[in-house]
């Protein structure tokens, strides 16, 4: 909770940066822990799995490095965070299916050709958001206080259309 809020307060203070564009299809990552699941018609975070991997060739491979990038674990994790097993979820997607979790943004309005997320989707407060929550339509990176990867919400049931692959964070990151 107090990771989402400070990610809002950041993006407030700072004001939110402009956010990539994504092709038409692409393949996105969930990452959660190993026991979190989710509804059919729940919304989920995602981000881009090419910006993922490329995050991690230029920075670390290290998960709780990774975590922290992508805004799941606080700067500062404590023990029972850390010795959580995570696991990620490989979809691939139509950006059409995606939606940003921007604030400011009015539920549709276009942002770099994808549509900023109806009301319930744009909060921090759901049970599946990143602790490095921005609503600028990216996180933030916890361990370093600074901009991080570009966050997607999309619904589990549009997500799992097309199948998906699960494995542990670990193992992905070993073939990043």
């Amino acid at each position: 909770m107090i990771g989402a809020a400070l990610g809002i307060m950041v993006g407030v203070a700072w004001g939110c940066e402009p956010v990539g564009a994504v092709p038409e299809s692409l393949q996105v990552a969930w990452i959660s822990p190993v026991r979190d699941t989710v509804g059919g018609k729940d919304y989920i975070e995602v981000i881009r799995v090419r910006d993922l991997r490329a995050w991690v060739r230029a920075n670390s491979s290290d998960p709780v490095r990774v975590l922290q990038a992508t805004g799941m674990l606080d700067r500062d994790p404590s023990e029972r965070q850390t010795s959580r097993e995570y696991k990620i979820t490989v979809f691939d997607v139509q950006s059409a299916w995606l939606c940003r979790p921007v604030i400011d943004a009015v539920a549709g309005e276009d942002i770099s050709n994808i549509a900023a997320c109806e009301i319930p989707e744009q909060r921090a407060a759901d049970r599946h958001h990143r602790a490095g929550f921005t609503g600028c339509g990216y996180t933030l990176d916890t361990n370093a206080s600074n901009r991080g990867l570009d966050v997607y919400r999309v619904s589990w049931e549009e997500a799992a259309a097309w199948g998906f692959c699960v494995m542990p964070l670990e193992r992905f990151l070993e073939g990043a």
